[in-house]
């Protein structure tokens, strides 16, 4: 079964820039829907967000933290 983490950033200058929130979420359609709720709760009237929703396995562990790339592409290296 597959984990799923929502990756958010915000552009607005006292922003720290990407958030990263595991979800509760059994599949990614509702992943989403959760990022989405996250990405609205964020934003205000000077800073706009965006979020990429990234899958991974219950056996897979980030050794690392994710890369610019991987951060907007919702995609990891191998």
């Amino acid at each position: 079964m597959a984990r799923y983490i929502a990756v958010i950033h915000g552009w607005h200058v006292d922003s720290n820039g990407f958030g990263v929130h595991e979800l509760n979420a059994i599949d990614k359609e509702s992943a989403y829907k959760e990022a989405v709720l996250l990405k609205h709760k964020r934003e205000s009237t000077f800073d706009r967000c965006a979020f990429t929703v990234v899958e991974i396995d219950d056996n897979e562990r980030m050794a690392r933290k994710l890369t610019l790339r991987e951060r907007l592409t919702g995609r990891t290296n191998p």
